[in-house]
Order: C-alpha cells, then sequence, then structure tokens
C-alpha cells in the first residue's frame, strides 16, 4: 500500500470522526438554545402573570373606588376561565388577563383581553365571545392599543389599557343602554310586515 493511499484513508477516517464531534457539539448547542428559550419563555409568563396581572388589578382597584362615586353603578371585574388553545401562529405564550365592565351586577359589553405572546410583548383587545366558544381567539376588536414590550408595561400602561377599555366599551354602547344593534334588531321585530 503506497503511502499516499495511506494519507488519504487517515484522512478520511479523521474527518469522519472531526463531523461526528461537530454535528454532536451543534446538537448540544441547539438543545442549550431550546432550554434557553423554554427558561426565557417561564421567565415571561411569570412576569406576565405577577408583575402585569398586579399592575392591571391595582389600576382597576382604583378605578373602582373612582367608578362608585358615579351615577352608572360600575365596576370592572377579573373573570377566569380565559385559556389559550391550541398553539397557533401569532398565539399566546400563556393563559390572558380578562376583565369585564358590570353595571347593576351584568356584564356590559365585550371582555378585556390582555395577551403575552411569543415575542414577549402584551397585547389587549376586545373580546367578544365567551372562553367556551371554539372562534374565541379569532374574533379580536381593536380598542386602539399598540402592543408593548413585557419590560416596558408599567403602572402607566396599565393605566392607560384600563382608560382605552372603558372608552371603548362606553363608545360602543352606552352604559345601561341596549346597542345600536340591539335597538335595531328590535325594531326589526316590531316593524310590521
Amino acid at each position: 500500500m503506497s503511502e499516499s493511499l495511506k494519507h488519504q484513508l487517515d484522512l478520511t477516517m479523521d474527518m469522519r470522526v472531526q463531523r461526528h464531534r461537530q454535528h454532536d457539539a451543534e446538537l448540544a448547542q441547539a438543545e442549550k438554545a431550546i432550554r434557553d428559550g423554554h427558561l426565557e419563555l417561564e421567565r415571561r409568563q411569570t412576569r406576565f402573570s405577577t408583575e402585569v396581572r398586579s399592575l392591571i388589578r391595582d389600576v382597576v382597584e382604583q378605578a373602582n373606588r373612582h367608578l362608585a362615586t358615579r351615577r352608572e353603578n360600575c365596576q370592572i371585574c377579573e373573570v377566569s376561565g380565559y385559556f389559550t388553545g391550541p398553539l397557533y401562529i401569532g398565539g399566546t405564550a400563556c393563559n390572558p388577563i380578562a376583565y369585564e365592565l358590570l353595571v347593576d351586577g351584568q356584564n356590559e359589553g365585550e371582555t378585556l383581553i390582555v395577551e403575552l405572546t411569543h415575542d414577549g410583548m402584551i397585547e389587549a383587545f376586545l373580546g367578544p365571545f365567551r372562553p367556551s366558544v371554539p372562534e374565541a381567539h379569532t374574533a379580536r376588536i381593536d380598542i386602539g392599543w399598540r402592543p408593548i414590550p413585557l419590560a416596558r408595561f408599567n403602572a402607566k400602561a396599565a393605566a392607560e389599557l384600563v382608560i382605552r377599555y372603558l372608552g371603548a366599551i362606553t363608545t360602543r354602547r352606552p352604559l345601561g343602554g341596549r346597542s345600536a344593534g340591539e335597538m335595531m334588531r328590535t325594531a326589526e321585530c316590531t316593524i310590521p310586515a
């Protein structure tokens, strides 16, 4: 066997070992990136579920103290039962925070839904459906809230969010009254054919 052939065989075998080591290193790096991603997501979820919820709750408590002095007899209440469904593109990273406006103890208008996206943004919108409706995650009504990074959500952002929610509800329907759509349906039923 010639020296050249031996040298080429050794190079081929050494490359195989080197490629195997490189593959193992790439695999370990990918697994670390996935673990780090999961840890970051868990950190965001915890912050959303504790800090963001607490900031909104504080603002809602202040708002309710003021609303109690007004003649509308309304209050904002956190509601449970809004769960994330199967993962979908653009879906949430964890269960959302949801609030409803009650007037004389009755739900008034749509629900405020505050979500954490997978890329760490806080989004908020009105959700007209109860959580049990399968299409609930697709029916969103804009309240003019621009998504902001989780790290920038503070008491001022929570106050703006609650004000936008009340503004959206009171713009869409008078408190304690019927919506324009409900009044039109009632009128259609009473018009003789």
